[in-house]
């Protein structure tokens, strides 16, 4: 490992030059621009950083949790409590308590709303899609300001009642710390997003306690059927160091009680028939809490025109479905680790009637599944992990109550495992890490293999529909070995994004009519046209796709009414290696070209495939011409006399 730093004027700018530089080359299994030796130390502290910070998180969570349950005159205490409905449930279980938790709920919302939208919107909604965005999308920036506001507003969020799970949060909070650290070191495409998503890995390790399983997640939730392999090694060390960093805060216990089962009775036919048809439900559900997301935040973006009214509205329909189920206000998480030590908490007396305790558990999941559609579908911060994994618990418990135990033997609970980790797979189209999370979570690794099978199945019975609208389908094709090759010249020869853009495609201001683009569009003959604000950071694009839309809608419409396609952007100093990969992975969406900004954000150009070709000809003929030169000069040929 070589430490290599540039100019003079302190140790800051000396610490912003370093680079930490493969000796022979890259692996296969970690990504170009640094040695094995150089992710060892970044990912170590990238887990340790997001490690601490989603810690620092949790803590902000539960006295913002604590505070709302006195806010409504329920003496909780000041720790221990993430779940407002479970305070609800334990201390003040009245009318009027839940009257006053509908005000917390819509204030807490409002309160959010004004902190993301005033100071990083980008924060908004689930942060594990806008983290799998700015890997995909925005070349692996997340501005340093995202993960503070993230925190704040998510713990005001979820503490005041909202319905929204901690993974999340955590996730996008990881990923800026990694991407922060990045850019302050200075470093590459290829590294920055890798560093984002070991920084996911840390963050999720230290709140979920599931190293393995984390470290899976932040590399297969950006695909819907592949994995980010080459991240795998530093979202593991990333992952391990934030576990071990922040284990002596939270204890060394799982995050959910154990299961005893005889290993027999999980891999005998009739258990696997089972599995089979909680694949099925799991599915089912899956998708239908996709569906019901996806549709509330369709719905509200139709409904309300201002984006920071959306949240209140949805914590107001949250609110008004807390006043009949208490229980599903908050992450979930707790009150699913409650019911798994006593399922009573739920279920009351009905334990003994296994068809109504399976529809109290069926219409409790239902209303999870809804009020989380409506706090963070409509734009409110917070994730979606733990609602799902709770709801699928209970769907999981109620079908082995039901069809699971009466045909296998096998305990309900061990059913409720197998949900949680069916359930999300078929909604995020993370089978594997889910499997893996739910079996360090419990401390239940028998269950590894049964998870495995019920997971893989319900992911194929749901289809390609994802709770995560940024996901690729998949990498770029294996066989496109032209891609790597080019990629491999081009790096070696050191071209710069900005050395080959296109900057002769003048942008438009959000401002300009409709017509202005049509104009631009006919005059230049450029069938994309770069939208920015009045600083000239992008807002988006408008192509040749839309053009059916431009013309239907009014000539002296401004282009900000327009739904903007969605611009995928490099920096202008990132190697045109790296770009050709994200120019590969443009053409899976439909489009043939990459925006080039500085590090705000502000437009600079656009480069397409025949931009890479003429910068692969140019230098070619570059290198033809110095040697040539070198070969024939009369300098050269005196000295080889003369020797």
């Amino acid at each position: 490992m070589v430490l290599a730093t540039a100019g003079a004027g302190g140790w800051g700018s000396r610490w912003r030059r370093i680079q930490l530089l493969p000796r022979n080359g890259t692996g296969l299994l970690w990504p170009a621009g640094l040695s094995l030796e150089g992710w060892l130390l970044l990912a170590a502290v990238i887990g340790a950083a997001s490690g601490l910070f989603a810690s620092f998180f949790y803590v902000l969570l539960e006295l913002a949790t604590s505070l709302s349950a006195r806010i409504v005159g329920i003496e909780a205490p000041l720790r221990g409590y993430t779940d407002l409905g479970i305070a609800v449930v334990e201390y003040g279980n009245g009318l009027h308590t839940r009257l006053a938790v509908l005000l917390v709920v819509v204030a807490a919302a409002a309160v959010s709303s004004l902190i993301v939208y005033r100071i990083a919107p980008e924060a908004e909604g689930h942060g594990t899609d806008a983290a799998i965005k700015a890997f995909h999308r925005l070349a692996g920036y997340l501005r340093p300001r995202v993960p503070l506001v993230k925190a704040v507003a998510s713990a005001v969020t979820i503490g005041g009642g909202g319905s929204g799970g901690v993974e999340g949060p955590s996730a996008l909070m990881g990923a800026g710390v990694g991407s922060a650290l990045a850019q302050w070191l200075g470093l590459g495409l290829w590294v920055r997003r890798t560093a984002l998503v070991a920084g996911m890995a840390g963050a999720l390790s230290s709140l979920f306690r599931a190293p393995m399983g984390t470290a899976l997640f932040a590399v297969e939730v950006l695909f819907r059927r592949d994995i980010a392999v080459e991240a795998l090694i530093p979202a593991i060390i990333a992952s391990v160091i934030a576990y071990a960093v922040t284990l002596p805060f939270w204890g060394y216990g799982e995050v959910f009680p154990r299961v005893s089962v005889e290993t027999r009775l999980l891999y005998t036919a009739d258990a696997l028939v089972a599995y089979l048809g909680l694949a099925v439900v799991s599915a089912g559900f899956g998708l239908a809490y996709v569906r019901m997301f996806h549709g509330a935040r369709g719905l509200f973006e139709r409904l309300i025109g201002r984006r920071w009214l959306r949240p209140i509205a949805g914590a107001a329909v949250t609110g008004a479905i807390g006043l009949v189920a208490p229980c599903v206000l908050g992450s979930g998480r707790q009150l699913l680790t409650k019911f798994l030590e006593d399922p009573s908490i739920l279920l009351g007396g009905l334990q003994d009637s296994s068809g109504l305790a399976a529809l109290v558990l069926v219409a409790v999941a239902l209303a999870k599944m809804a009020a989380t559609s409506m706090s963070i579908g409509s734009g409110g911060s917070g994730g979606v992990f733990a609602p799902g994994v709770m709801a699928g618990a209970l769907l999981g418990y109620a079908y082995g109550l039901v069809v699971g135990t009466p045909l296998s033997g096998v305990d309900p609970l061990v059913y409720a495992y197998l949900g949680m980790s069916s359930f999300f797979a078929a909604a995020s189209k993370t089978p594997l890490a889910t499997s893996v999370m739910v079996a360090e979570m419990s401390g239940n690794y028998g269950l590894l293999v049964p998870a495995l099978f019920v997971s893989y199945l319900a992911r194929e019975f749901s289809g390609e529909a994802s709770i995560y609208e940024s996901q690729l389908p998949r990498r770029i094709r294996p066989e496109l070995i032209s891609i790597e090759a080019v990629s491999a010249m081009l790096g070696r020869l050191g071209v710069r994004a900005a050395e080959v853009c296109d900057k002769g495609l003048q942008p438009l201001p959000a401002s300009a009519t409709v017509a202005e683009a049509i104009e631009a569009m006919a005059r230049q003959r450029q069938h994309v046209i770069p939208v920015v604000d009045h600083g000239g950071r992008v807002l988006g694009v408008v192509d040749a796709s839309m053009l059916e839309e431009l013309l239907a809608a009014p000539p002296d419409a401004p282009l900000s009414s327009l739904g903007l396609r969605r611009p995928i952007v490099v920096s202008e100093d990132d190697d045109i290696a790296g770009v050709i990969v994200v120019l590969e992975e443009a053409s899976g969406e439909g489009l043939d070209h990459v925006v080039v900004v500085d590090r705000g954000l502000r437009y600079r150009g656009v480069i397409r495939y025949q931009d890479v070709a003429a910068a692969i000809l140019e230098s070619y003929l570059r290198g033809a011409q110095r040697l040539a030169r070198a070969a024939g000069s009369p300098q050269r040929r005196s000295v080889e006399k003369t020797l």
